[in-house]
């Protein structure tokens, strides 16, 4: 059976990127069409984008649920399958000239259980790909013969990491990390799922979400980062249950979940140590 997750965001990333690569395409796709709440806004590129998701899920014969971040929970028919996509990721950064977008789709049983997960990367063309049971691959374009692993760093120690730490809200700059954020070798910040698919390409080590957390819909990018080979937690260092996430959305209920992820168990437990927060 095909993979829905990689055909849907090979067919949004080829259609969007030389689109995105256009200043005058750009200013199309910009306008704000819907106010979603809490701070959160829908743009005409993420319409575009739904749409592009639900014309090839009807190509490819799609039968079964699907949640996507602007239409929710969708039927569509009766096969007992799940595909939770985010068709297009970072929208408000893209308007504000900050490029570090992606789109990203995740396909799970009925009972939650991971079956596939693909990452379409909108600045580098490559998607970051996995199966459950098979290792993490680089796709581009995304057949056999262009495949090669794909893996989270080796890095060990914070004084080397590069660590991503959602800051972009003032919700979430009152509980930064202070000591965390004096003592990583690099810092940057950004969220959804291009983090977790950089991540898996090994260019950065860490990513950190641990109080104010990320919707279901994007929390469940860093199963992929698991994949990968990575170790990831909540905020408190207790497992992240995606099979439970995946359920959720399956009822169309979307809450949040904290994250701290990287590379390696070792620098989990660095990043762990200076969060300051109540551990498990």
């Amino acid at each position: 059976m095909q993979s829905a997750a990689l055909a849907v965001v090979h067919r949004i990333s080829e259609k969007l990127r030389p689109l995105l690569q256009d200043p005058a395409e750009v200013e199309k796709l910009g306008p704000v069409v819907a106010d979603k709440g809490d701070e959160h806004t829908a743009h005409e590129v993420d319409v575009s984008a739904e749409a592009i998701l639900f014309e090839t899920l009807d190509e490819i014969g799609y039968r079964g649920t699907v949640y996507s971040e602007e239409r929710g929970l969708v039927v569509l028919g009766d096969e007992e399958r799940l595909l939770v996509c985010d068709p297009y990721c970072n929208t408000t950064l893209t308007f504000r000239g900050f490029r570090a977008s992606a789109v990203a789709a995740y396909e799970h049983a009925a009972d939650g259980t991971f079956v596939a997960g693909a990452i379409a990367d909108l600045q580098v063309r490559r998607i970051l790909y996995a199966e459950a049971g098979g290792k993490t691959q680089t796709l581009w374009p995304p057949a056999p013969d262009a495949q090669r692993a794909a893996g989270v760093s080796d890095v060990r120690d914070v004084e080397d990491a590069f660590i991503v730490v959602s800051l972009l809200k003032a919700k979430r700059r009152a509980s930064s990390p202070p000591r965390l954020l004096a003592e990583a070798g690099m810092v940057t910040t950004v969220d959804g799922a291009i983090t977790a698919a950089r991540l898996g390409f090994g260019e950065i080590d860490g990513f950190v979400d641990d109080v104010v957390g990320q919707p279901f819909y994007e929390a469940l990018a860093y199963q992929m980062v698991e994949q990968a080979g990575g170790t990831v937690t909540d905020g408190r260092g207790e497992p992240v249950d995606f099979p439970a996430i995946a359920r959720s959305l399956a009822q169309g209920v979307v809450r949040r979940q904290s994250v701290v992820a990287a590379s390696t168990a070792a620098l989990h437990r660095e990043i762990m140590n200076r969060l300051d927060r109540p551990t498990a």
